[in-house]
């Protein structure tokens, strides 16, 4: 075992040598992952909103430094505004934080410490259901382009009963692999604590809970399908999902591109389904991002916004190390005031489908560690439980 180890850490050192040593030029990120990560500066928020149109941009700090992606159409538009820029190492790129296991190794010594590959991801999806038939059910609501399956679990007892429905879906970009395992960790601690757990009981009993861990499978195994080293972004077609949807503001098609496969898939879902309240992960900070993006005017129930977005974050700060989940000083932002974006899956939500939807920025790290995957489980899951039990608050019934 010890030398398995050490050939694996070996491995992974030679493997990071020989990305370090590759030439930092978005020719080579574009010829071999279809997408190219970079920074620059930008002299005014109205420079961000239009460059917004253009490129994909990831983050915005105080200081105006824009981290953004780009496939090679987008880079080539961007090129055009003579913006001084510098080429970053893939955030996808990470063979030392991508520890894989198989789906005997996870069945038998599942520590929660490893990446699944996407075979061993389909198996405990399909498992969770035979194995608590009363309680999950497995449905793919789609495709991607690459044929890999879209799959959402869903938890509840009493099937026949009326009750609220809450979805939270995870990794529409694909190189933000952090929280696509902690989804997946949820579904087993909702349905292996069911009847133990008071509160877990309580929500399964009260609540028609949906969990897709993983909305862009073609981003996260994009190096192949046992390894999520080599992710990327955007999907197979290299196009970000959460600048794909229709947009209150910008119109139906705002990135001037086809509804994706996995877009249309999630928008037919959620027609189907009428969600009450939902969240959708990412990494690459670490916030509660709430609605709107694409406007700067609030929402009618900003002050609740607020309240659950700092319930969300105060709660991850007192079980995590000191720093964890506080950008912004708060651990929140409003969407827009952050930076503005328009074809997001959040505004798409709330604004068409009349759900309650926001991002949860959970992690700085995208290709999260997998050894700390399970500090990472213990910084949020309370907090995902709390966001989740909103939902059962105020007013709730049938219209007739």
């Amino acid at each position: 075992m010890k030398l398995r180890n050490l050939l694996i850490l070996s491995v992974c050192l030679v493997l990071t040598t020989l990305i370090n040593a590759q030439p930092l030029t978005p020719e080579y990120y574009l010829k071999n992952k279809g997408e190219v990560y970079f920074r620059f500066k930008a002299d005014s928020k109205q420079t961000i909103d239009e460059l917004s149109r253009i490129i994909s941009i990831d983050n915005v700090n105080a200081e105006g430094e824009v981290k953004a992606y780009a496939n090679a159409k987008e880079f080539a538009q961007f090129l055009t505004k003579n913006i001084a820029y510098e080429i970053l190492p893939h955030p996808g790129d990470s063979p030392q934080a991508a520890l894989m296991s198989t789906y005997d190794q996870i069945k038998n010594f599942n520590n929660w410490n490893t990446y699944p590959t996407y075979d061993a991801y389909v198996q405990m999806m399909y498992d969770f259901a035979t194995n608590y038939p009363n309680l999950c059910q497995i449905t793919q609501i789609g495709s991607t382009v690459q044929n890999r399956k879209l799959l959402v679990a869903k938890i509840t007892s009493n099937v026949n009963a009326v009750k609220p429905r809450f979805f939270y879906t995870s990794s529409m970009h694909g190189d933000e692999t952090g929280p696509y395992v902690l989804c997946l960790r949820l579904i087993d601690y909702l349905l292996t604590n069911y009847g133990v757990d008071a509160r877990i009981t309580y929500l399964v009993d009260n609540i028609e809970i949906y969990i897709n861990p993983l909305a862009n499978p073609d981003g996260t195994y994009k190096g192949g399908n046992n390894t999520v080293n080599g992710a990327i972004r955007y999907n197979a077609n290299y196009v970000d999902l959460n600048r794909n949807y229709p947009d209150p503001a910008a119109g139906p098609h705002p990135d001037g591109k086809p509804w994706q496969p996995e877009t249309i898939a999630f928008m037919n879902f959620a027609e189907a389904n009428q969600f009450t309240q939902s969240a959708n992960f990412h990494a690459g900070a670490e916030v509660a991002n709430y609605p709107w993006d694409t406007w700067s005017r609030l929402t009618a129930d900003n002050t609740w916004w607020v309240m659950v977005s700092n319930e969300y974050a105060d709660t991850a700060q007192f079980y995590s190390p000191p720093g964890y989940f506080n950008d912004f000083g708060t651990g929140i932002t409003n969407g827009y005031q952050w930076y503005r974006i328009t074809g997001g899956r959040q505004d798409y939500m709330n604004y068409f489908q009349q759900c309650r939807e926001f991002t949860l920025e959970i992690s700085d790290d995208k290709i999260y560690p997998a050894p700390q995957l399970p500090n990472l489980w213990e910084y949020n899951y309370r907090s995902m439980l709390n966001y989740m039990q909103q939902c059962l608050y105020g007013i709730r019934g049938i219209v007739t």
